[in-house]
C-alpha cells in the first residue's frame, strides 16, 4: 500500500477545495409526493447568489426611491393645497375689498352728485341774486312814478300822457318811501361808486357782475363805501323825514333800460 506525501495531499485538497456544487430540491405537496432536484454547480450558485443579491439591492434602492418620491409628492400635494388655500384666502379678502372699494366708490359717487347738484343750485342761485329784480325799499310803498333824466337838464322830468313822448333822457322811477322804510340792495353785487347828485344828493351804483348796474339816489347819507360787498337786502341807506325820495336806474351792458322791466314790482 502506497502512502501519500504530505505535500502532495495538500495540493490535492488545494486543488479540489473550491469544487463545489449545491442541489436543490422541490417536493410537491401533491399526493403523489413527486421530488424534483436543481443541481447547481459552484459558479452557477454564485451567479444565482448575485442575481438575488442585485434584485434585492434593485428592489430595496426602488422600495426607498419610491418612498422618498411618494414622501415629496406628499410634501408638494400638501404645498400646494397651502397655496390654494392661500389663493382662495386672498381672493375672498380681494373680493370683500373690491365689495368695500364699490360701496365706498358708490357713496362717494353719491357724494359727489350731491355737492355737484348742490354747487348748481347754489350757482344759479346765486345768478338769480345777481339780477337786480328786488324792490329797492323795505315795508309798503305806493307804486313808482315814471320819469327820466336828461343829464344836461336841473331836475328829473316825470312822464305823464302829454310828455311821454317828448320827454328825453335816461329811464328812472321815482319812489316815495313809507314811514319806517329803508334803501336795499336790489340785488347782490360790489359797490362800484358812491358819490354825491347834484339832484338827488348821493349816488350808489352796484355792479351785479353780469351786466347789470343798479344805480340809487337818494338825499341821505350812505352806510355803504366804494368795494364793499352786498347781498339782496342789504342796508344802502337810512330813510328819515329829509330823504323819502328815491330816483333808482338800472343799466344792462352800459345802456339805461326801465326799472320796472327788470325788477319784481310785488318785492
Amino acid at each position: 500500500m502506497s502512502t501519500i506525501s504530505k505535500p502532495r495531499q495538500q495540493r490535492y485538497h488545494r486543488k479540489h477545495r473550491h469544487k463545489r456544487s449545491y442541489t436543490f430540491m422541490v417536493i410537491s405537496g401533491d399526493s403523489d409526493g413527486v421530488t424534483k432536484r436543481l443541481h447547481l454547480n459552484h459558479s452557477q450558485t454564485q451567479w444565482l447568489a448575485y442575481s438575488i443579491f442585485a434584485f434585492a439591492l434593485f428592489l430595496g434602492c426602488y422600495i426607498i426611491y419610491s418612498i422618498m418620491t411618494i414622501s415629496n409628492l406628499k410634501a408638494i400635494q400638501a404645498e400646494q393645497k397651502q397655496e390654494i388655500s392661500d389663493l382662495q384666502e386672498e381672493n375672498s379678502s380681494l373680493a370683500a375689498s373690491y365689495e368695500s372699494a364699490s360701496s365706498n366708490s358708490e357713496h362717494i359717487q353719491a357724494a359727489l352728485s350731491e355737492r355737484l347738484k348742490n354747487e348748481r343750485q347754489a350757482s344759479e342761485e346765486a345768478e338769480k341774486l345777481a339780477v337786480p329784480s328786488g324792490f329797492p325799499l323795505t315795508g309798503t310803498t305806493p307804486l313808482p312814478t315814471q320819469a327820466v333824466d336828461d343829464p344836461n337838464a336841473t331836475n328829473i322830468t316825470k312822464l305823464t300822457d302829454k310828455n311821454k313822448d317828448t320827454a328825453t333822457g335816461n329811464p328812472l322811477v321815482l319812489f316815495t318811501a313809507a314811514p319806517g322804510s329803508n334803501i336795499i340792495a336790489t340785488g347782490s353785487g360790489k359797490v362800484m361808486t358812491v358819490t354825491s347828485d347834484a339832484k338827488f344828493g348821493h349816488i350808489v351804483s352796484i355792479d351785479h357782475g353780469n351786466g347789470y348796474i343798479s344805480i340809487y339816489r337818494n338825499e341821505g347819507s350812505p352806510v355803504v363805501s366804494e368795494g364793499d360787498t352786498v347781498d339782496r337786502g342789504d342796508l344802502l341807506y337810512v330813510v328819515g323825514s329829509q330823504n323819502k325820495t328815491l330816483g333808482y336806474q338800472i343799466q344792462k351792458d352800459e345802456k339805461y333800460v326801465n326799472p320796472e322791466d327788470v325788477m319784481d314790482i310785488k318785492g
